[in-house]
């Protein structure tokens, strides 16, 4: 099994260049629209520069000779400028924010793809609420790259290298001595900056282990108030929130350094450009309007430098959100070896001399496992908690990958069946059926539109669900709350066999499916069970005695060893470990966890 990803270890930081390579396959599938927003940023680059020119020109040769002929031309190149300038600001801004977006969308697509087919181990291992974290709040920041960070800065990088060009084109001595003090200012911003990011990253993550107490408290919210856990929780939830407040206090504080920085950054390059210019006026003998040109160069030069630097931390803060997206994107999903054998059908499973660990450091959690469950055959597993039983059960889901040649569907090595061909012939009830938010029909079906509402409608009446839902006044197109907090237990559970019944496996897996229900809805899904099961391979974990002892054999499994394989009736007379089990239940037709030495399922 593989070893997941603690955000909170990682310390590599994704560089600029790793960034875009990960991001080209996405931004390559529209080229044509990224060399378009390029071009338009040229464009707007050279249109810009032209207006100081236009102006200069204009005063020495349209204001200083007082020539009206050349004022109007050079009105009507201002003009044309200007329209040139509007209509490049345009094209980039729209087509490179519709880059931008594109992006983002297969950023998207792929990670909650991705998501879905990572390991069962990682999800039992990282927070719901980090998850979401990196769905939602990171990929935004992801999105802010595009259609804010990089477009203004290498919009204003482009206008910085047209206006340097400008500037040089008039005096190279003056823009040389303007600009002395630049690398200065940039070097305190850069370094500045660098301090805003680590920062970001630290607030980054703990706002993801705010998330994940915030979820986890919601999902556990009769549990906190059950045994008065509300202050205790508000205490831990306030002591995350104050130290993300501070580490919020720390960039701010740090942000609010830059601004002064860049404000005395202007103040230098506008003294330069007043007291230089007029002596080098002088001594190059330049003229009035190209010293007004090279002024407005210089004022000019500030904003997108400024720009750059302010949104360089914000593409700081975009890196780290594009880490912890690629970080997630780089994590291993379920992977089907190359070749797969199709599966057709699946009749008979057998286990030999099955030995599995989840980690190669912990115990043996199954040992030295045999056993064969013929076609149509239902077979029970009994044993105490942690015997392994639902160890097994997850195998056979393939959710953790048995050793190689160890499980057999219809003779075939699981590891050489696609997963999702395994699973279309598996159908599982558990303990507490995960139920969606929508609609009782959507539930059963899983929202797949290719079921006919007969078969629909033939699965309800099977399990006798029918009759509920006109007791209750509802129909199949009745809503449901998330998680069905509006439906009864047993009637989670009565939707989970109509589940089984509509997409039609060949294997039955019953998981706990009886523990929770009173004593009316287990009369209900004991008949539902019966006609699930007829005729199926089922795999039956439970608590109910009753369910136990219709099975055709029973495996009693202790410390993940099969202790002993029978019916019901050769397990009592054999009075060893179901026994004394089912002994300690026949009373109250459970199996009860204070039998000599041996614990319930």
């Amino acid at each position: 099994m593989s070893q997941f990803m603690n955000e909170d270890q990682i310390k590599s930081n994704i560089g600029y260049g790793t960034l875009f390579k990960k991001l080209w396959p996405y931004g390559k599938r529209h080229k044509g629209m990224l060399f378009f927003s390029i071009f338009s940023i040229v464009g707007l680059a050279v249109s810009s520069r032209l207006l100081p020119t236009i102006v200069g020109y204009a005063i020495d040769n349209g204001v200083v000779p007082k020539d009206r002929h050349i004022l109007f031309v050079a009105a009507i190149f201002y003009m044309s400028a200007v329209v040139a300038k509007v209509f490049f600001q345009f094209s980039f801004l729209y087509y490179f924010q519709k880059f931008g977006n594109r992006v983002l969308f297969y950023v998207r697509e792929d990670l909650i793809k991705h998501v879905q087919d990572l390991p069962i181990g990682y999800f039992n291992k990282t927070p719901a609420g980090r998850i979401i974290t990196r769905i939602t709040n990171d990929v935004a920041q992801l999105g802010d790259l595009f259609t804010d960070g990089v477009v203004n800065i290498i919009t204003e990088f482009t206008m910085l290298m047209a206006i340097l060009v400008a500037m040089l084109l008039i005096s190279v001595k003056l823009t040389l001595i303007v600009l002395v003090t630049a690398p200065i200012f940039i070097y305190l911003s850069i370094i500045l900056s660098d301090q805003i990011r680590l920062v970001l990253r630290d607030s980054k993550k703990k706002l993801s282990e705010i998330n994940s107490f915030v979820a986890e408290n919601i999902n556990g919210i009769k549990v906190i108030r059950l045994f008065n856990r509300l202050d205790r929780n508000h205490g831990k939830f306030k002591k995350l929130s104050t130290e993300y407040r501070d580490l919020v206090y720390t960039s701010v504080k740090k942000y609010a350094f830059m601004p002064p920085i860049m404000n005395l950054f202007s103040a230098v390059n506008v003294f330069s450009a007043l007291y230089f210019g007029s002596i080098i006026k002088e001594q190059d003998h330049l003229a009035v309007g190209m010293m007004v040109a090279f002024f407005m160069h210089v004022l000019d030069f500030i904003p997108p430098l400024r720009e750059i630097l302010e949104k360089y931390q914000q593409f700081q803060n975009s890196l780290t959100s594009a880490e912890r997206v690629f970080n997630l994107l780089d994590e291993k999903t379920e992977m089907d070896p190359i070749g797969v054998a199709p599966l057709k059908k699946a009749d008979h499973i057998e286990l030999r001399n099955l030995n599995f660990r989840y980690e190669e450091h912990l115990p043996l959690v199954l040992k030295n496992i045999n056993l064969k469950i013929p076609q149509g055959k239902s077979y029970a597993f009994v044993g105490r908690t942690g015997s392994g039983k639902s160890t097994l059960i997850t195998l056979m889901q393939k959710f953790y990958s048995a050793p190689e040649n160890t499980l057999f569907i219809d003779g075939v090595p699981i590891e050489k069946i696609g997963r999702k061909a395994l699973r279309r012939h598996i159908g599982v009830v558990q303990q507490d059926p995960f139920i969606f938010r929508g609609t009782i029909k959507d539930n059963i079906t899983l929202a797949d539109k290719t079921i006919s509402e007969d078969l629909i409608t033939e699965a309800v009446r099977l399990i006798d669900y029918q009759k509920l839902l006109d007791q209750s006044g509802r129909t199949l197109d009745s809503a449901v709350d998330e998680r069905g907090a509006n439906l009864s237990v047993g009637e989670r559970q009565l939707i989970a066999f109509a589940r089984i019944l509509v997409f039609q496996p060949s294997i039955i897996i019953l998981d706990e499916a009886t523990a929770n229900i009173d004593s009316q809805s287990e009369k209900l899904i004991q008949e539902a069970t019966e006609k699930v099961t007829r005729g199926r391979t089922s795999l039956i974990i439970a608590h109910r005695l009753s369910t136990i002892e219709k099975c055709d054999q029973i495996v009693f499994i202790d410390h993940g060893e099969i202790k002993e394989v029978g019916t019901h009736k050769e397990l009592m007379e054999k009075k060893t470990f179901y026994y004394q089990v089912a002994s300690a239940g026949l009373k109250s037709t459970e199996i009860v966890s204070n039998a000599p030495g041996i614990a319930s399922p």
